[in-house]
């Protein structure tokens, strides 16, 4: 049992902002093994967002621009939670998806810790959506700020779980090592039961649409790289968030 705590514990530490003050000894097989997990620490960052969008609503209220601002705040809150590894992996996977380079080339400009023109439009239209979306859907269901986090690392968890590292040796290669479809296959139940726990049995048709996605992107970024790498987790992520909300202004 100390095991999965532990694992939980480092997923927490090395996914999160969020203080943990039990003693862990890190490792990269402790955190691969705890990847099928990363749902339920979605759980968690959603119900931080979701009682900061209680507190920014009556403090700021309701009215159209106002939800924008609650929005953006919300959004502040999220990377205060969880940082910007995850945004800066999509940044990393478009400036390479986008520049139509040879594989190795792209596997290069991932590694680059510079941002580049692509990356920048696409982080600048990224904040842009994600603003509009969560100012709509707090008008319709606040709800959906719980789900989105939840699905969005699920994403992570099936593509540890079904991908193949792009390159030979990296950190992600270990996440991806402890990983396989049984794992993958696990994470999804965890997710479809925590989504159907906050939101009904619509929580399955969002599930269903976010898996969809996961492998519509999985696939797409196969055909150029060969594989997957961190970069292209923490892009997908970042991506479910958005496929998440959309469904939830369209399905209400």
């Amino acid at each position: 049992m100390w095991k999965i705590v532990e694992q939980f514990l480092i997923l927490i530490q090395f996914m999160t902002r969020i203080p943990v003050f039990i003693k862990t000894e890190y490792s990269n097989e402790k955190l691969g093994k705890s990847i099928k997990f990363f749902p339920l620490l979605g759980l968690i960052v959603g119900l931080i967002l979701f009682g900061a969008s209680i507190v920014f609503c009556k403090l700021v209220g309701m009215e159209p621009l106002q939800r924008q601002i609650v929005a953006l705040l919300i959004i502040l809150v999220e990377i205060l939670v969880v940082g910007i590894i995850h945004l800066d992996g999509l940044a990393d996977t478009f400036d390479a998806l986008f520049s139509y380079a040879p594989k190795d080339k792209m596997l290069e400009i991932m590694k680059d810790s510079r941002v580049g023109t692509n990356g920048a439009v696409v982080l600048i239209l990224y904040f842009i959506a994600k603003i509009l979306l969560i100012s709509e859907i707090l008008a319709i269901d606040g709800r959906y700020l719980i789900i989105y986090p939840i699905l969005a690392r699920l994403s992570t968890s099936m593509n540890a779980g079904l991908g193949e590292y792009a390159r030979k040796t990296g950190m992600s290669n270990g996440i991806i090592d402890e990983n396989g479809l049984k794992e993958a296959i696990f994470s999804i139940i965890l997710a479809t039961i925590l989504v159907v726990l906050v939101k009904g049995v619509k929580g399955i048709v969002i599930t269903v649409i976010a898996i969809l996605f996961i492998l519509f992107f999985r696939r797409n970024v196969r055909k150029k790289i060969d594989g997957i790498t961190g970069d292209t987790m923490g892009a997908s992520l970042e991506l479910v968030n958005l496929v998440v909300l959309m469904a939830g202004v369209i399905l209400k």
